[in-house]
């Protein structure tokens, strides 16, 4: 069972059969914020949705069970839900759900995975964030990261341009710090939030691979992305739960990859 609503919500790597009831909600007299999503769905503003970031997105709740389509690589059950864009947009997706570990997929139209998220979100719940570059229809698949996995999920999404807060240059090369783990070079940019906040930021270069990471205030990686930002730009997006300052990592995917960079980022 899958249902869709339009919302008003107020201010490292990791590698269905559906039977559609599709009720639109304050599509035509405005948007209204709704106490729940269906008899199965989850509450409508948890922690992860209440930002407003999500103003003016769409809700879709919904349940996974034996019977849906089957991942043949993880043995997941998996919901497709078709999503129109426009070039140049950014998609935002969160999928929540408390009765599995929750794990977010984009596909383009040719059947490419091109964006995916396990735990950005609030505990154990994905947030995605990928720039499309080109128009037309691409499909977010709800899924789960354990294979079998059962249960009710609550899949928000909305397609947008992001108003950069801050917007910076700089330029990764000999002298600059290094990665601890592996010595390609990085800049580190403190950011103070506080808890309940999303942050959302791009890294584009014309001369290497851009890679961003973001840690929290335990110095702990708590998000990352390589590519999602289109080509080889990266776009990550993350919850912050804890009130403090984090880290944002602007680095090269590889070492001795050097050359400018541009970082933007916004809180929300």
């Amino acid at each position: 069972m899958l249902s869709w609503y339009r919302s008003c919500a107020s201010p490292r790597r990791w590698g269905s059969r559906l039977t559609l009831a599709l009720v639109a909600l304050g599509l035509a007299g405005g948007c209204r914020l709704l106490d729940r999503v269906g008899e199965r769905g989850l509450p409508v503003g948890s922690a992860l949705t209440r930002s407003a970031l999500w103003r003016g997105s769409q809700t879709v709740a919904g349940a996974l069970e034996v019977g849906d389509q089957v991942s043949r690589q993880y043995g997941s059950f998996w919901d497709g839900i078709p999503v129109t864009a426009e070039p140049g947009q950014i998609l935002i997706a969160a999928l929540e759900s408390e009765d599995f570990d929750a794990y977010l997929e984009l596909v383009d139209g040719q059947g490419r995975v091109i964006g995916f998220d396990d735990d950005s979100g609030l505990d154990v719940n994905a947030l995605l964030a990928v720039r499309l570059p080109e128009g037309g229809t691409y499909t977010l698949r709800a899924t789960s990261f354990e294979p079998e996995s059962t249960g009710n999920y609550r899949l928000t999404y909305i397609l947008t341009q992001v108003d950069w807060q801050e917007s910076l240059s700089g330029r990764l090369q000999e002298g600059s710090l290094q990665h601890p783990e592996d010595g390609s070079w990085m800049d580190e940019y403190p950011i103070a939030a506080r808890a309940g906040q999303i942050l959302i930021a791009s890294m584009t270069s014309s001369d290497f691979d851009a890679f961003l990471q973001l840690l929290d205030p335990s110095g702990e990686v708590r998000a990352w992305d390589d590519d999602q930002g289109g080509g080889t730009d990266a776009l990550m997006i993350a919850f912050l739960p804890r009130t403090g300052t984090y880290t944002l990592r602007a680095n090269t995917h590889k070492p001795r990859e050097e050359g400018a960079y541009r970082l933007q980022y916004a809180l929300r």
